[in-house]
């Protein structure tokens, strides 16, 4: 897979009486991993919810240049109801069933789902209802959710905000093995920086209304990141990999 597919030519993103995002022109390449950041309120998930339909463009054009292009959304923790009486393999299974298929081919079917959990390592948690689940683990279901579509795009909405250090490497951990081993092409806002960094091709920063967008390394530099939240932010280098911080008293 490879070409240009998505664009976004002069759009206003946002609500009635509210554009978040104004003259916004930005195109993603098949195959292609950005990150989205800026500071709280911008408009990251704004941006991913517009991308997705589930946010009526306020003007200008958005274009899916791949007709059949398949995606797939994980959002934030909070938006999932942890009450539902319903197993994690139900959960996926249900995601099947109600895709595009008039008839379920249980054994076809089923084999996908242990699949997925594996590859996302919930299958220890197949038989585990919603409200058992951490916060890793919910977002490695969210994620599993997403991947038994077969997607060629992954759409991310701070996937990693409920989660704690070592839960958080280990799901950025499967996104980029995802990227790279299936070619799937990433979009995901974040907070977190230093996550990107290694694995996102394309950073895109939101501030001011407008975003703008390059090279992970020519992005994420000490000037911008400064300018973009109002507090010394340093970026260094070891070993050939950047390094970010918050410099002096936060």
């Amino acid at each position: 897979m490879a070409g240009e597919l998505f664009q976004f030519e002069k759009a206003c993103l946002g609500y009635p009486g509210n554009e978040v995002l104004q003259d916004i022109s930005f195109h993603l390449d098949a195959g292609n991993f950005i990150g989205i950041v800026g500071p709280n309120g911008v408009g990251k998930s704004t941006l991913v919810k517009t991308m997705l339909g589930l946010l009526p463009l306020r003007s200008g054009r958005m274009t899916w240049h791949q007709e059949h292009a398949r995606i797939g959304y994980v959002p934030q923790r909070e938006q999932i109801d942890a009450i539902w009486p319903m197993r994690v393999r139900d959960i996926l299974q249900l995601t099947l069933c109600a895709l595009h298929r008039p008839h379920w081919y249980k054994r076809g079917e089923y084999a996908q789902v242990s699949e997925v959990m594996e590859a996302t390592e919930i299958t220890a948690l197949a038989d585990q209802t919603l409200d058992t689940l951490s916060g890793g683990e919910m977002q490695r279901l969210l994620l599993a959710r997403a991947l038994v579509v077969e997607p060629s795009v992954l759409l991310l909405d701070e996937p990693t905000a409920a989660m704690d250090l070592f839960a958080s490497e280990r799901f950025m951990q499967l996104i980029t093995k995802l990227h790279r081993e299936r070619n799937v092409t990433i979009v995901m806002a974040t907070h977190d920086l230093q996550a990107l960094v290694g694995r996102a091709g394309t950073v895109g920063i939101l501030a001011n209304g407008m975003l703008h967008y390059g090279p992970t390394v020519d992005m994420l530099s000490a000037e911008r990141l400064t300018n973009v939240y109002g507090h010394p932010v340093g970026v260094h280098s070891k070993d050939g990999k950047l390094f970010i911080s918050i410099e002096g008293d936060a």
